[in-house]
């Protein structure tokens, strides 16, 4: 019997003696392929996304960075700038046949812009999407973030908390990984980018509220644009149809 195009399979990248896992749908030779990462290293919130976008005839790869979706060896350091070089590697080893769009949500779209800078000029990707981008520059505290959790996740379903084993085997890397988010200043990243930059996030998004996105689309140094959803932070869960379309269309 045939494989349904939405039905989600694991794959294996080898990168320079360590392994990249991914879950993935949608056939290998689609004209669109999305490169997808997670927010803090968590990837079944991000499955109805994947299905989504098969859903459409393309192909989305959910790549397990920094690793903690597995108990196999990590293959990159759990911070933005780890995830973002093993993302940048996958997309060097595996490019697709078709057109490449890199997305990334919450901690994930960090990632991806980072990812994006170290491809270009040479291997670029053609669109990139950041979907709910952190870390907003009144955020920038652990406090602050713990703050803004209640309001940022309201419209969000508790059924999202299957990605508890993640956050578990993650274990003490969870707050490197969170540490080197607040870190980060994604407005300087983004002023040096040259692919198209889509900026979305959930109405109801606290942790990326509509103030923040328009301050990334003008620091943006290519094409951007912003698109508001329904829904709160993890969107990506409760409206997957909607951010299908949004990568569909970067």
């Amino acid at each position: 019997m045939a494989r349904a195009p939405e039905q989600v399979r694991e794959e294996s990248t080898a990168l320079d003696g360590r392994v990249v896992r991914s879950l993935e749908a949608g056939p290998a030779d689609a004209a669109l392929t999305v490169a997808l990462v997670p927010g803090l290293g968590a990837l079944g919130y991000l499955l109805p996304t994947v299905r989504a976008v098969a859903a459409r005839g393309g192909r989305c790869v959910l790549l397990d960075l920094p690793g903690f979706g597995s108990r196999r060896p990590r293959p990159c350091p759990p911070t933005v700038a780890g995830a973002a070089g093993a993302l940048a590697a996958w997309a060097r080893a595996a490019a697709p046949p078709g057109r490449l769009v890199l997305a990334g949500h919450s901690t994930g779209a960090q990632a991806a812009l980072h990812a994006a800078l170290l491809l270009q000029p040479d291997a670029a990707p053609q669109a990139l999407v950041l979907a709910g981008p952190t870390v907003a520059p009144g955020q920038r505290g652990l406090l602050r973030l713990a703050a803004r959790a209640p309001a940022a996740y309201r419209r969000d379903s508790p059924r999202e908390l299957a990605v508890l084993p993640d956050y578990l085997r993650a274990g003490g890397a969870l707050l490197t990984l969170l540490r080197s988010a607040v870190a980060d200043r994604p407005e300087e990243a983004i002023a040096r980018l040259q692919a198209p930059v889509t900026v979305t996030a959930g109405r109801q998004d606290a942790f990326a509220p509509r103030a923040w996105r328009e301050q990334l689309v003008r620091a943006a140094g290519g094409p951007a644009r912003q698109v508001e959803l329904d829904g709160s932070h993890n969107n990506p869960f409760t409206h997957p149809a909607q951010l299908a379309e949004v990568l569909a269309t970067a």
